[in-house]
């Protein structure tokens, strides 16, 4: 029986968790999403939030690049692929706790949590959308 290496299961479940906070309508951006300006507060919730923004940056240059006809070289794609696993590994640390320490603060802490993980879904679902389409392909490049 064959074992999961770390990196094919940090692949995997990063494809699982924005697979499930997207919506596949969204195929490519053109603007940068911009991180929330004022904090929540909840240190899980803003440390997700930051993580999540530091994934979609790295990805966003790379979708940009290879929009505009450049070719990234191997070692580069390997070290950003590299760095977006760690990303991938803070965002599964601050999971468990979000919930719990979001129950726990006030109403208004509570809001701009809310607020501030609503606009890092849109963040991930466009990572998502991404490594979808580079990874597996588009129903185009099927057909061809």
């Amino acid at each position: 029986m064959k074992t999961i290496n770390s990196k094919s299961y940090n692949l995997i479940a990063f494809f699982l968790m924005v697979m499930f906070l997207s919506v596949s309508t969204v195929w490519s951006q053109e603007n940068r999403l911009k991180p929330p300006k004022r904090s929540s507060k909840i240190k899980s919730v803003d440390n997700f939030v930051n993580h999540s923004f530091e994934l979609y940056h790295k990805v966003f240059v790379y979708d940009s690049l290879t929009k505009a006809g450049v070719e990234v070289p191997v070692e580069i794609e390997d070290e950003l692929i590299e760095r977006a696993e760690r990303n991938v590994d803070s965002l599964w640390q601050e999971v468990p706790d979000i919930v719990d320490d979001i129950s726990d603060a006030s109403f208004m802490k509570q809001a701009k949590a809310t607020l501030n993980l609503n606009r890092s879904k849109k963040a991930l679902r466009f990572c998502m959308t991404a490594v979808k389409t580079y990874f597996v392909g588009t129903k185009d490049e099927e057909e061809d």
